[in-house]
């Protein structure tokens, strides 16, 4: 229902507005009543109406002066239709400035005021309609944004968009926000249904920021993860007068009792601005591979995980670990052999307390992932979780499967290894030289990752970052010119020089070579020529 205000200082008028038609027939509710400008003033301010119906002439502040004052210090957008029974054009004319919906003679006629409401009704719901596809669209803009910050390859405009949505973007934290995936209800849920609760989670948690709604968003994943991502600001809290973990605890508890499922919180750390979010989002996958260290049930904070892991007792001498954890760090592979069964010794001895044996992978995992985001500070956190995924070898270890373990510490030695030969230069020459060498070639992302051991969505982030355009366009690029140079020094056919630059498709060939030159390979061939006659 559309919510109407009348204004005018004569009760019976306002009652007999009340009554003159059926409002909730033709979609509207009268809601509020003034008997002039001041009081309208107060209600515009205090509560949300859809459209007020006013007379002009009114003690105190008349009708014009109050659609001057709301437009001026309340609304732009607050529809304003004027009734009168002085038909004058001075009046007129303000109205025309104010912008008002309609102007509407008294005595007022049903027919004439039915017709009036219809007109506005359809402008209303066609204005709703639209301000909800812009809406959307924005919020998809916004989303890629946030997933550009999240991934830490973004621009400055990308800070620029997120900035107008955000209501902080300083002294921030990434939370990622799930289902419970062991829990055998939800575990039984098809990928469409789960999706459709992942809706009902982002819906949940719009509802619970209200106005900020926009800090919430639901990532892209190509791995059927199915969660919300939730960029928490200190000034939220601050806000409503809570505490860091008060506000946070009052969430969890909001989203279990308006969702079916358990739901969990992995709070990563806190950054000092946006510009970090890859940072907290990282720590928080961290805090998800370790959530048994939380001191909360179903909300893990990395600060604490961190904390609790670091200072823990270990029944295995710390020394042994540490020493293990320095021959992975120096991809020594007769010393990881050595210490991984040297440190099986140890767990021989407690083999009836599987908890501290636990407690120790837990520490060499945890202290792995810390070594990687120290070394290389961009590392694909995601890549490295499904590596370690520290149930399967946290059980592995307390069965006392030491082959396993021996397994996962040479494969994540290779990996720092890696990380450092590919450093952000490092992987990018060869990737270039590669192009210009190899151009002809069935050339991927894929294929150049799997060639030297780096993430391929990874790469693709970074060579955009360095080179200002994709790996795809790049390679079409230099295709395109090698073309150029075979259709000024040779006489072969067309569809030749596009195989012969690795171009499988002819069509496709000179598309690209005419939206890359303006013009068609073979035009570009005989304007060569006849400048070359001249």
């Amino acid at each position: 229902m559309i919510k109407v205000m009348i204004v005018d200082d004569e009760p019976f008028i306002r009652q007999g507005l009340r009554i003159l038609i059926n409002w909730e027939k033709y979609g509207y509710v009268v809601c509020e009543e003034a008997s002039n400008g001041h009081e309208a003033v107060k209600i515009l301010k205090e509560k949300e109406i859809d459209l007020v119906i006013t007379d002009i002439k009114m003690p105190g502040m008349d009708g014009l002066e109050l659609i001057e004052y709301t437009r001026k210090n309340i609304s732009q957008g607050i529809p304003f239709i004027i009734l009168s029974g002085f038909y004058e054009f001075e009046y007129a004319k303000k109205a025309i400035k104010y912008d008002v919906a309609d102007y509407v003679l008294k005595p007022v006629q049903r027919d004439e005021l039915v017709r009036v409401l219809e007109e506005y009704k359809e402008i209303y719901y066609r204005q709703i309609e639209n301000y909800k596809k812009q809406e959307i669209s924005d919020k998809i803009i916004f989303d890629r944004n946030m997933a550009s910050l999240v991934s830490g390859v973004f621009t400055g405009e990308n800070i620029s968009n997120i900035k107008k949505y955000l209501l902080s973007i300083n002294n921030v934290r990434y939370i990622r926000i799930e289902f419970d995936v062991s829990s055998g209800k939800y575990k039984k849920l098809s990928d469409e249904e789960k999706t459709v609760e992942q809706h009902h989670l982002y819906e949940a948690m719009k509802k619970y920021l209200d106005e900020h709604w926009y800090h919430v968003y639901i990532p892209h994943s190509s791995d059927n993860e199915f969660y919300v991502g939730f960029i928490y600001t200190r000034k939220l809290s601050e806000k409503e007068n809570l505490r860091e973990k008060e506000y946070i605890k009052n969430l969890h508890e909001a989203l279990s009792f308006a969702l079916p499922y358990k739901v969990i919180l992995y709070i990563g750390q806190m950054v000092n601005s946006i510009k970090q979010i890859s940072e907290s989002y990282r720590s928080a996958l961290i805090a998800k591979n370790f959530q048994s260290y939380s001191k909360i049930i179903d909300i893990a904070f990395y600060d604490e995980i961190k904390n609790k892991i670091s200072t823990n007792k270990y029944p295995v001498d710390k020394e042994v670990l540490d020493s293990l954890i320095k021959a992975i760090e120096e991809n020594d592979k007769e010393h990881i052999e050595q210490r991984v069964d040297y440190l099986y010794q140890h767990f021989k001895d407690l083999v009836a307390d599987p908890e501290m044996i636990k407690i120790s992978v837990d520490y060499l995992l945890f202290s792995l992932i810390s070594l990687a985001k120290e070394l290389y500070p961009e590392f694909d956190q995601e890549e490295v979780s499904g590596m370690i995924d520290q149930g399967r070898y946290g059980r592995m270890a307390v069965r006392g499967s030491a082959s396993h373990l021996k397994k996962f510490a040479l494969e994540f030695s290779d990996y720092l290894n890696s990380l450092r030969k590919h450093t952000f230069g490092g992987v990018l020459v060869d990737v270039e030289r590669e192009i210009l060498e190899n151009y002809k070639d069935n050339l991927t992302l894929k294929s150049l990752s799997e060639k030297y051991f780096i993430n391929s969505a990874y790469l693709g982030q970074i060579f955009k970052k360095h080179f200002d355009i994709s790996f795809k366009d790049y390679l079409n690029n230099y295709r395109i010119d090698k073309a150029c140079e075979m259709l000024l020094r040779s006489d072969d056919k067309i569809y030749e020089i596009a195989e012969a630059v690795g171009f499988n498709n002819t069509d496709y060939f000179i598309s690209k070579f005419v939206q890359l030159k303006g013009t068609t390979p073979l035009q570009y061939r005989k304007q060569f020529l006849k400048n070359t006659k001249n």
